[in-house]
């Protein structure tokens, strides 16, 4: 194996002495002897000692074009067997000027650059000569592959920065973000709309990275970018170190209001929400802004502030007195009123705020914030009535909020029941009319001027609710004063208009003969259809009605007539009442159907009914009752006066009205009305078999004959 391996190294050190012989040859000869010679030797150019003898021979070769050709066929080898890349390096940067090598030499000057410094120097100032792109190109691409940039080559990056192609540009400025090499005002200088957007973008999120704030180019690019991202950057970084400046202020407001992208506005909204700083000089800009453009906006943009920052309060306060707008002054007070209840000296300043006012909607305003803070003294119980004397619906409704915070003690009460005047103005909020009115109705005994009130309330309300309270009100009235409270008229409409008695009973029971004609026709409105679920809500009946007026003697024809349509047509079922109604028409015998209804309701409903009581009623002659005697022509229709006659057996005329009964020829001969002839004549004390023979003898002969 020894032997094989020597005899190879004998062969190559033979060729390589050939080799070396034949580059000795080409200086003395001819230009197609070289081509011939050096083309023998290309294929043994891997060997060191013969590439070192072709780059010696390339240093002095005259023929530019047999130069070009040697180097590209060194260049071919990859350089590898070189030892020493000084003198290749000096020959290629001596060759660069020749148009023929030109693009065989860069490449290898820019590979060797990689590593090699002077070459790497020799290609920087090779570029700074050039004109031609496409080279400049070239170079450049082979000087960006370094990762860690030299000082040399971050002095040449600069320098070269704002003349490379946009690609170019866009990894020389990401490497020297990366080396961190920028100043401040290098970074400013990238940061307009003319630059690329990429190279816009990389160096915000540097800028994020590092918390530089470039104001002055921030601002320019926020104003005239047309990219809303980047306006939506330049926003968020100018907020890194707080909105401290008014120039930064104007900027932000600015994006805020006239930025025509929404989601610009929302950025700027956030920033003004968690980064401004309201120094002193801020906060008068800021109110001077407001003074001018009077924009809600902005105000609503400073709300959050206001509660920890009393100077902003103040500026705020002096310029709603100020000649602004009556809708930004309305703004200024909602917003400062809320902070009333955690700083009670702005409480003093919105109360002589009001007795300043001109303007009706910043009055109501700043009425409604006083409001909502209720002081430890009464101090503003004449300012709340003063309010409700206002004309404005607005302030009324804020001086009913105040009434209703007011304690309802004894002091209080003179203030609270002085309010009830407002009551009558039914525009105002219903449920703020409800809740002082109820406030008002707890009052132990309140003045003949404010039940009148409720009296006037109670005629024309709709609302259910405030109907309801002013019958409490004027039924403890009429419990505490008597009659003298009594709307009589006003009973009479709910009675018979509005079908509705709360509040008239019990007191028309107790109050009947105050008003007698009056009570009348109250009563009388009552025993309508109509009225009926409205009486059983009351807990009161036609019975106890009719009782009543019975009682006083006040029964009448109408009266009358209702109780006997009712005892001969209610339904069956209410028998119990029959007996109340007969009482009631008792009392009044003058009623001249009375006596005809009776007889209808005997031959009808007799069995339903008391006939002691009916008789009592009736007081029928014996004449009367014969006459409705020979009417029946049925045992059913004679049957009710049997029984009639079977309960008042102690009526005179009973035997011969029994006998008359017994002659009819159809007595005889039913068994229902035998049986009740023998009870009616047994309660009379009479045989009826005497009362058959007797009856048989005055009509005719008997079996005797």
């Amino acid at each position: 194996m020894s032997k094989i391996t020597d005899e190879i190294r004998e062969r190559r050190t033979a060729h390589t002495s050939q080799t070396l012989m034949m580059l000795d040859m080409v200086p003395l000869s001819d230009t197609d002897t070289k081509y011939s010679l050096l083309s023998g030797a290309t294929r043994y150019l891997h060997d060191p000692a013969i590439a070192e003898k072709w780059l010696s021979l390339i240093a002095t070769e005259t023929d530019t074009t047999l130069k070009a050709d040697m180097i590209r066929q060194l260049a071919a080898t990859g350089l590898r067997q070189l030892n020493n890349t000084t003198a290749l390096i000096d020959i290629m940067i001596a060759s660069l000027a020749q148009d023929e090598s030109r693009d065989l030499i860069l490449p290898i000057l820019g590979r060797l650059s990689i590593t090699d410094q002077t070459a790497r120097q020799h290609l920087i100032e090779f570029y700074k000569q050039q004109e031609n792109a496409d080279t400049c190109r070239i170079i450049l691409s082979w000087l960006l592959i370094p990762v860690d940039a030299s000082p040399e080559d971050i002095t040449f990056y600069k320098e070269i920065m704002h003349q490379a192609a946009e690609t170019d540009k866009l990894v020389i400025v990401n490497r020297l973000l990366l080396q961190d090499t920028l100043d401040i005002a290098t970074i400013a200088s990238l940061l307009t709309p003319d630059e690329p957007i990429a190279i816009r973008e990389m160096v915000l999120r540097f800028c994020f990275d590092r918390s530089f704030v470039p104001v002055a180019a921030l601002l320019a690019l926020l104003k005239t970018d047309t990219n809303p991202f980047i306006r939506i950057w330049c926003i968020q970084l100018l907020a890194v170190h707080g909105i401290d400046s008014t120039e930064l202020t104007d900027a932000i407001l600015h994006a805020y209001t006239q930025d025509p992208d929404q989601s610009v506005k929302q950025a700027a909204l956030r920033v003004f929400e968690y980064s401004l700083q309201l120094t002193p000089a801020i906060i008068e800009y800021l109110c001077a802004q407001l003074a001018t453009a009077q924009n809600l906006q902005l105000l609503y943009l400073l709300a959050p502030y206001t509660a920890k920052n009393e100077t902003l309060v103040n500026a705020l306060l002096a310029l709603s007195a100020q000649n602004i707008r009556a809708d930004l002054a309305v703004a200024i007070y909602n917003i400062l009123g809320k902070l009333i209840a955690q700083c009670p000296a702005l409480f003093e300043r919105f109360v002589q705020a009001y007795e300043q006012e001109q303007k009706e909607e910043c009055r109501t305003a700043i009425l409604q914030a006083i409001t909502s803070f209720t002081p430890n003294d009464d101090s503003l119980n004449n300012f709340y009535s003063k309010a409700l004397q206002a004309p404005s619906p607005a302030i009324k409704e804020a001086g009913i909020k105040g009434i209703l915070l007011i304690p309802l003690t004894k002091a209080n009460i003179e203030v609270v029941e002085a309010a009830a005047p407002v009551l009558l103005y039914t525009q105002l909020n219903r449920e703020l009319r409800r809740l002082l009115a109820k406030k008002i109705s707890m009052i132990p005994q309140l003045s003949p001027a404010t039940v009148k009130v409720f009296g006037q309330l109670a005629d024309h309300e709709q609302d259910q609710t405030m109907k309801d309270i002013c019958t409490q009100v004027l039924e403890n009235a009429i419990s505490q004063a008597g009659s003298a409270n009594i709307n009589w008229e006003q009973w009479l409409h709910k009675a018979d208009v509005e079908h509705n008695f709360s509040g008239i009973f019990p007191h028309i029971w107790m109050y009947y003969d105050e008003n007698p004609e009056m009570a009348n026709r109250i009563l009388w409105a009552a025993l309508t259809p109509g009225n009926s679920s409205s009486l059983y809500q009351e807990g009161v009946s036609d019975i106890e009605i009719l009782r009543f007026l019975a009682i006083h003697k006040d029964m009448d024809d109408n009266l009358s007539r209702y109780a006997l349509t009712q005892v001969l047509t209610i339904d069956l079922g209410n028998e119990s009442k029959f007996n109340h109604y007969l009482l009631a028409l008792k009392t009044y015998p003058a009623f001249a159907e009375l006596r005809e209804g009776l007889w209808q309701l005997l031959e009808k409903r007799g069995r339903y009914v008391n006939q002691i009581l009916l008789h009592e009623v009736l007081q029928p002659t014996e004449t009367e009752f014969r006459q409705q005697l020979e009417k029946q022509q049925t045992p059913a229709g004679m049957l009710p006066y049997i029984n009639y006659l079977q309960a008042n057996c102690s009526w005179t005329p009973v035997p011969e009205l029994l006998q008359a009964i017994m002659a009819k020829p159809f007595v005889p001969q039913d068994n229902d009305v035998m049986r009740a002839m023998k009870d009616a004549c047994r309660n009379a004390c009479m045989d009826i078999e005497v009362l058959q023979r007797n009856t048989t003898n005055d009509d005719g002969p008997g079996f005797a004959d």
